[in-house]
């Protein structure tokens, strides 16, 4: 599979292999003696694995709870002050080594321990490969929303995996398949076929192909790559109304389909088109209701970092079914929802 080039102010290659004996052609990227790797209680076995090909560094376990909650300052200082008790220096790195959440949470320590040290991603679930583990964003969630506490640092490399996956529980899965979806809706390189089939590692690397397109274009996200975000704002609000019960990606696909609603009503297309976006977004069997009232939905996205002054840009789908960052007054979106 041919590598994956993220031409940000600091480029990187992203890796997309099926086999770990391929982990060794990462490892010139960590410069310094010591590798801290991060992972959470789910995914810890898999420490060892990694441990195998670093026998010359010094290494550092840390391992966080699992879940979304997680994700919070407390768990943040906790690793800025073992990185600090083993003496980290800025020549040292840290392996992110797991899903989004610990993707999100090792990044942001990474980012700003002694500002900025050495990064190494290693995506361990489905929706960290075509997401979360591409593109620099680094965040923690706080008591008033999700992702508010956060920087852009992009890594010095990304390590894709599909043996990961092979223990991968269903719903993890899901999850990420909530992810893939939206990118049917950014690019007509990936077709309703190709996502009824299986997550293979061409699948996985047209999705980071297209990420990649779009952080290229816009790292900090000011313009294009604010369509990553189709079904994400009312994603995000139905995230954090469940408490995080429901995982990120099944609010994703949530988010996608009353999009398709809004859309509709916003562009004012037909029933046909309707089925078309319908069966995109409902092609590997997600739940799609949503559990929670307009005004429940609406009172959520004050809080989301995507709003502006009077509302938030929304990404609707068009015609074409091609995602289109839309500027929408609160009372807009209320309205489209209804």
């Amino acid at each position: 599979m041919p590598d994956i080039i993220v031409r940000t102010h600091k480029s990187y290659t992203v890796q997309v292999q099926q086999d770990m004996g391929a982990f060794p052609t990462v490892l010139p990227l960590l410069k310094g003696p010591n590798v801290a790797i991060v992972c959470d209680d789910n995914v810890a076995p898999y420490f060892d694995v990694l441990a195998a090909y670093l026998g010359e560094k010094t290494l550092t376990k840390i391992v966080i709870p699992a879940g979304e909650a997680h994700k919070n300052a407390t768990e943040y200082l906790s690793i800025l002050n073992t990185l600090a008790a083993a003496h980290f220096t800025r020549d040292d790195a840290v392996i992110s080594l797991g899903g989004g959440v610990v993707g999100d949470l090792a990044a942001f320590a990474a980012s700003t321990y002694m500002r900025g040290i050495g990064l190494l991603a290693v995506p361990t679930s489905l929706l960290a490969m075509v997401d979360s583990a591409v593109g620099g964003k680094t965040a923690i969630n706080i008591e008033y929303g999700k992702n508010l506490c956060g920087t852009f640092y992009q890594p010095d490399g990304v390590y894709v995996n599909t043996a990961f996956l092979v223990t991968l529980p269903r719903r993890e899965q899901m999850c990420g398949w909530g992810e893939i979806i939206k990118y049917a809706f950014l690019s007509h390189t990936i077709t309703l076929a190709d996502l009824e089939g299986d997550a293979t590692p061409t699948l996985i690397a047209k999705c980071i192909a297209i990420k990649a397109r779009l952080v290229a274009e816009d790292e900090t996200e000011k313009g294009k790559r604010k369509l990553l975000n189709l079904g994400h704002t009312i994603g995000h609000a139905i995230e954090r109304l469940s408490g995080f019960a429901l995982s990120h990606g099944e609010c994703v696909a949530k988010g996608l389909a009353a999009v398709v609603g809004m859309s509709r009503r916003y562009y004012g297309l037909d029933e046909e088109w309707y089925r078309r976006a319908m069966a995109i977004v409902s092609c590997k069997g997600h739940d799609l209701t949503c559990p929670y009232g307009i005004e429940e939905i609406m009172a959520q996205l004050t809080a989301d970092k995507k709003s502006h002054q009077g509302g938030v840009d929304m990404v609707l789908i068009d015609a074409d079914l091609q995602g289109r960052i839309v500027p929408l007054s609160y009372d807009e979106i209320r309205n489209l929802m209804l």
